[in-house]
Parts: C-alpha cells; structure tokens; sequence
C-alpha cells in the first residue's frame, strides 16, 4: 500500500513540476448574455433597435412573445467586439391587443450551448391624429368617433356624398408625420402596411349621404349597401325543402319576399325590426332552404372554391387548411327555434347527418351557433357536415373553455359529445324546464388543436 501511495504522490509532483514549466492556461469563457439594450415601449408598426453582447456567441435571436406564442422575432450571425446589433420590425396585425408582451433574448453558442433572458415591452396601437380613405385623386376624410377622446378612438367614419363607385385604402397620420395605410384584396383581407385599392362597391348612381367606417383596430370596414331583395325558396313536399343559392356581404340589408311565418336564423342575421334583416356573418355564398316543417329558414355556407358545403380542417402541425363552416350534429333534443320536427314521408334517427346545423363564422376565427336545448341533449361539432370529420374532445381547450354546470365534454374514447345531465352526481339538479333553454356556444379556433369554446345561457333575452 505504501509503494502505491508513493508512486502516486510522485507522479503528481512530475506532473506539478511539468505544468509549471508551461504557459497560464487560458481561461474558457462560458456562454452569458453580459449586457443589452431594447426599448421598454413601441408602438405596433414599429422597427426597435438592440444590442446583446455575449462575447462568445455564434448569434444571437430576440423575439417577442405573447400567451406562448411567437409573432415577431430578429436573428444576428455577426457581432462588432463580441456585441450583437440588430432591430426587430414590430407588426400591426387585426384585431392585435395593446399590452404588456414578454421579449425573449437568446444567445446561442457552439451546439446547443445557449443562454436566455426574458424582459417585458409594452406595445400599443399608434395613436391617429387623422385618417383617409384614398380613392385615386379623392380623399374622404374621417372623424374620430369618440368627441370626448378623439386620439384613442379605433373606429374612424366619414359620412357625406359618395361617388356611384368606390374602391381605394386607408390612411392615417400621426402627430409626428408617421403614415400607415390599410389595404388589400376585399373588405374581408385589409393588411397594414398595403395600399391595394379595395373596391367597396359599384352602384348605378351616387349617393347623397352615405358613411364609410374604418376600424384601425379590427380592420372591420362598413359603407353603403344597398338594400337586397332574397326569394324564400318554395317547399310543397317537406321530405324535399326548396333551396337556394345566394350570395351575401356582411352588414348587407335584406328583404325577404315570400317568407310567411318562417324564422330567421339569429346567428346570421339580426332582425332590424321594420321588416328587413341585416347579414352578421363573414360575407360568401350560401344556401337558403325553406325548412317548413322546423319553422325556420335555414342558412349554410357554402365553399367559395368549390360551391360543396364549406368545412373547417387543418393539418397535423394545427394549420387551418380550410375555414368557412363548422356543423352541428346530434340527437333530436335541441333545434332552432324548437326541436327538429319529424318529416313526413322520411325515415329519420338520431345523428343524422342531414339534419345538421350549420355555425355562424363571426370573425376571422371565431364560430357561434344559437340553440334550443332540452333534458338529455347530445350534441357534437364536426369539420364537415356529410362525412363525421370529427372535432374530438383533444382539440377543446379545457382549461380556457366555459361550460354551464350541466354541459359537459366526454371524454369517454375522446368523442366529444356535449351533453346535458349525464355523467353528473345529481343529474336532476340540472334538469331543463319544459321549454328548455336557449344556449348560445361561440369557439375561438385561432388555435384548432386548442379551440376555446364557451357555452352561453341566453334564454332570458327572449331570442326564440
């Protein structure tokens, strides 16, 4: 033991006096983000400079970041002295939130050696101190809706003679001189940053008083339509209801010739009151079927590439490949205005594709449909109305949806059924009074692997 011992302690002493006879090693600097520099505020449609100096990093990534998701993001491969300068172009998108966003620094070092902070920016919408709609040569001023703060108002309207046809982009100043313009294909894809002319509309003479809206916000814009004339479809058998084909705008007026006692549907259309409807959906085609024996109009929409029955589908990454309609189906304890109705001369069952109900596109992502739901209700949504393209219970964002007490998801074999009073301890606690109640559900499905649906009771605004 003691010949083992000293053999150690010399080769350690000879290695000692090896060491000292050679050059200080050099000391390996580890990854670190040592210092940087970024704006504590912007505006949406600004371009923020940086630094990051990380002496030994290969590049260097700033993003932003907001509920987990990127939406901006610069990346630096070359450095001055080890100080990585760059700028982060901040983009203006519909219907974006002000607020305070997370700013994710990542240096990256050779492999997967990286380093991180993680700051806070506060973003807003640019402040407007005019806004134009620009028609060629013409200008079309708009006012500020808000009196009492003009500066921090969204939505921006002109009202006074407009020419028999209009097409052209929105421009707005701020006090500093900054413009932005607004523009697109149609009224329904207005992008920041565009000045494609958008043609409102072409009518055989020009109006006296009309108004056109712009909001700086939504992107939403509204101007003159003309009121539209639609012949209710005829049924004389109701095992084969009338239909028609019609194509509608959003915030089109319309007049129904021939529509009797039949109920139109609230999901897409609000009822003005003096005989006349105004469309609330997103604007397409779509098709009308006298649904005699439910009582009802029925409305559906229609594909705009292929006139089949529009679908909401997207691939396995969660991008939306198609996002025109998604369908309700299920058992004969719900309807609209009141349960389905059996037909006579037809054989019927429960979870008929047939009988499905088409929802409401509101908003680029978001669906709604209105019903009138009883005791024992099942219900489920679908991405197609004829082939069961399943929206299973996987793709409800549970933690973010809002369900009435009695509703729930089953998540027995991930189906997705909706139900009323099953699975629940006391059942009966929950039971409907023998109208039933009307429930409005609205999906966000901006995210389709995580759609955030809400379940509404609206039966007390007497709608149906």
């Amino acid at each position: 033991m003691r010949k083992i011992h000293s053999f150690i302690f010399a080769a350690s002493a000879a290695l000692l006096s090896v060491v000292s006879c050679q050059e200080p090693v050099e000391e390996v600097k580890s990854l670190e983000i040592a210092a940087y520099t970024i704006a504590e505020s912007a505006e949406f449609g600004d371009k923020v400079d940086f630094t990051v100096t990380s002496e030994v990093a290969q590049n260097v990534t700033v993003a932003i970041v907001k509920d987990g998701k990127q939406f901006a993001s610069a990346t630096v491969r070359e450095a001055q002295e080890g100080v990585f300068a760059g700028s982060l172009d901040i983009p203006y998108q519909k219907n974006i939130e002000d607020g305070q966003y997370d700013v994710m620094v990542m240096a990256m070092g050779a492999g997967t050696d990286r380093a991180e902070k993680t700051l806070k920016i506060a973003l807003a919408h640019p402040t407007f101190t005019s806004v134009d709609f620009v028609a060629g040569s013409d200008r079309f001023a708009l006012s500020s809706s808000d009196a009492a703060s003009p500066l921090e108002a969204y939505t921006w309207s002109y009202v006074g003679k407009l020419p028999a046809a209009l097409s052209g982009y929105f421009e707005a100043k701020t006090a500093d001189g900054s413009v932005y313009s607004f523009g697109g294909s149609n009224v329904d894809n207005i992008e920041f940053g565009n000045t494609t002319a958008v043609a409102l509309y072409n009518y055989e003479s020009e109006i006296l008083e009309g108004t056109i809206t712009f909001d700086v916000k939504s992107f939403q814009v509204k101007y003159p339509l003309e009121a539209m004339w639609v012949e209710v479809p005829e049924t004389t058998d109701p095992a084969y209801p009338g239909t028609a084909d019609v194509e509608f705008k959003k915030g089109q007026v319309v007049s129904f010739a021939g529509l009797g006692n039949l109920w139109v549907d609230i999901d897409f259309f609000d009822n003005n009151g003096d005989g006349t409807y105004t469309f609330r959906a997103e604007g397409g085609l779509y098709r009308l079927t006298n649904q005699a024996d439910w009582g009802s109009l029925r409305i559906e929409r229609l594909s705009a590439t292929t006139g089949d029955l529009g679908t909401f589908t997207w691939d396995e990454m969660g991008n939306i490949t198609s996002n025109e309609a998604i369908w309700c189906l299920g058992n004969y304890n719900f309807g609209k205005p009141d349960k389905r109705a059996v037909r006579d001369g037809r054989l019927f069952s429960d979870w008929e594709t047939f009988d499905g109900y088409c929802m409401a596109k509101i908003d680029d992502y978001k669906y709604q449909i209105t019903l009138r739901v009883y005791n024992y209700a099942s219900l489920k949504f679908f991405q197609t109305k004829l082939n069961w393209g399943d929206i299973y219970s996987a793709n409800y964002d549970t933690a973010n949806s809002t369900f009435e007490n009695c509703y729930l998801i089953s998540t027995a074999g991930s189906d997705g059924n909706i139900q009323q009073g099953q699975g629940l301890t006391d059942p009966n606690k929950f039971e409907y009074p023998s109208t039933g109640v009307v429930l409005r559900f609205t999906f966000d499905v901006t995210d389709p692997l995580g759609i955030k649906a809400t379940v509404e009771d609206i039966t007390d605004q007497n709608v149906m």
